[in-house]
């Protein structure tokens, strides 16, 4: 999704999940909107504003877990009737 998302020249068997995400992609803060637009659009979650720092992106693997979290929170959510 992140490959197509940023239309990178990247191929998928070339990312680590340690890989920073600014050292590999060249992230810059239109890059990191259109990523984020990507995943609450894929994921249907939505990521808060005060959730956006450069922690978060600091590389795929903290990404990743960031947005298990996410999920996470939204199944809660949606069991709970969207409370």
């Amino acid at each position: 999704m992140m490959i197509h998302e940023l239309e990178l020249s990247i191929k998928p068997h070339e990312i680590l999940q340690t890989n920073r995400l600014d050292d590999l992609f060249g992230m810059d803060s239109i890059a990191i909107t259109e990523l984020v637009i990507g995943i609450e659009n894929e994921f249907a979650i939505t990521i808060p504003a005060e959730d956006l720092s450069p922690a978060i992106f600091q590389d795929l693997e903290t990404l990743t877990e960031y947005v298990r979290m996410r999920l996470e929170q939204k199944t809660v959510l949606d069991a709970e009737g969207g409370m």
